[in-house]
């Protein structure tokens, strides 16, 4: 490939992350594989496809930011706890090595997939499972490890600890999980950003295609199932996972 076919390969492989995210979830499940097809290490290909698609949090926080003003000091300790967990993440992917990290690969894979095919059920879960909020935060630093560490479905494990603390509205968990995914994100992507593990040119045409794709993804909200779609998704997942247990 040229120069100028990898850049529009990253873009692409953005755009689809984009797209399926604001449907259905797991960018990060389909840009991750996209990278290691392309040849990247998994190690670096995690690190790029995290960094890259960074900035897909950054609307949601922002757009919701009124609904947060009730809580503030809250909303702000528990994307503080997610972001220390998600700063042992990426230290623990840095000096655990690819070793440890690529055998994990499947395990991750099916995490995120069940994470993303019931992930509408997690919120009803979580109200029904009401602990405290001590508990609550204990899961929000253990996603956040998680989170970073691999990470793809944590956007559904957040939410679920979101209802775990006590909350009731959708709308306002829905606004707590953007906040809180973006926090630890800018955590976690200016400590990757010092580990020479991301490759900048993927994650910049990653960003470029995520954004495109994301707003494509948002006008197809109103034609595209999105419970047909998240069954695709996992389909495409559980093949992944198939593909790495035989071939790791």
């Amino acid at each position: 490939m040229t120069g100028n076919d990898e850049f529009l390969f990253f873009i692409i492989a953005g755009f689809v992350g984009g797209f399926v995210n604001v449907i259905a979830g797991g960018a990060k499940l389909f840009v991750f594989p996209m990278l290691l097809a392309f040849g990247l290490p998994p190690l670096v290909a995690n690190a790029t496809a995290t960094v890259g698609l960074w900035p897909a949090q950054l609307p949601g926080a922002w757009v919701f930011r009124d609904t947060l003003a009730r809580d503030r000091k809250g909303h702000a300790l528990d994307a503080l706890i997610t972001a220390t967990g998600a700063v042992i993440g990426v230290v623990l992917l840095y000096t655990l090595g690819e070793a440890v990290f690529l055998p994990l690969v499947p395990a991750f894979l099916a995490i995120a997939v069940v994470a993303i095919l019931f992930g509408d059920y997690l919120p009803k879960l979580g109200q029904r499972l009401a602990v405290n909020r001590v508990a609550a935060r204990a899961l929000f630093f253990l996603t956040g490890i998680y989170a970073f560490y691999f990470g793809a479905g944590y956007g559904f494990m957040i939410m679920a600890a979101v209802f775990l603390a006590g909350e009731s509205s959708i709308h306002v968990a829905g606004a707590r999980k953007n906040f809180i995914s973006f926090g630890a994100n800018t955590a976690a992507v200016i400590l990757l950003s010092m580990t020479g593990l991301v490759a900048w040119e993927a994650a910049i045409a990653i960003l470029l295609g995520g954004l495109v794709g994301g707003g494509f993804g948002g006008r197809a909200m109103n034609f595209i199932p999105q419970k047909s779609l998240k069954v695709i998704v996992a389909g495409f997942g559980f093949t992944l996972v198939a593909r790495y247990i035989l071939f790791l």
